[in-house]
């Protein structure tokens, strides 16, 4: 499947991702597809559409080929979060943040706040006191919850078990 650029929908393999006039996405059945500007229709690569005729043409040798029409594009898989990437993903309720290395890593957090070092990450509200390694939300503090490497495709992670510092159960962080 390709990952469409919005991290929630994708197009079966072979497929080019076009933006609709919705703002959604719509699967271009040729890979590599130019997405003309009506929003409804694509060509294949190295054509270039003419809206106002309905079809592509080829700049090198004025070849005319009709148009192909995007089709609806499929929800990703709803247990896992896409990260930016679009190849790497995290367990629902859990935050794609970009680790040292590039790659990204799931802070167990849903909407969390991704922090300087990356390294660490602290829950929605929280500000990243890196230094002091804590997270802080006005005079409440809590130390940092590390993150874990993203795997690709559908693998279980571990919860860290840091998040017992919160003072809560982790089932409910």
């Amino acid at each position: 499947m390709v990952v469409c650029p919005d991290g929630q929908s994708e197009c079966p393999d072979g497929n080019t991702c076009c933006k609709l006039a919705s703002g959604q996405y719509g699967c271009c059945p040729q890979p590599n597809a130019v997405c003309c500007s009506d929003h409804i229709h694509c060509c294949p690569e190295g054509y270039t559409c003419n809206v106002g005729g309905g079809t592509c043409v080829k700049q090198s040798n004025s070849e005319i080929l009709p148009w192909f029409t995007k089709t609806d594009s499929l929800a990703i898989n709803s247990g896992m979060v896409v990260c930016p990437d679009g190849q790497s993903e995290c367990p629902d309720g859990n935050t794609c943040c970009k680790l040292a290395s590039g790659q990204y890593g799931c802070c167990p957090q849903p909407n969390a706040v991704c922090c300087s070092d990356h390294i660490h990450c602290c829950p929605e509200g929280y500000t990243c006191n890196v230094g002091g390694g804590t997270c802080v939300k006005q005079s409440n503090s809590q130390m940092l919850v590390e993150m874990l490497q993203a795997t690709v495709g559908v693998e279980k992670l571990r919860f860290s078990p840091n998040a017992e510092v919160f003072g809560e159960n982790p089932n409910e962080i």
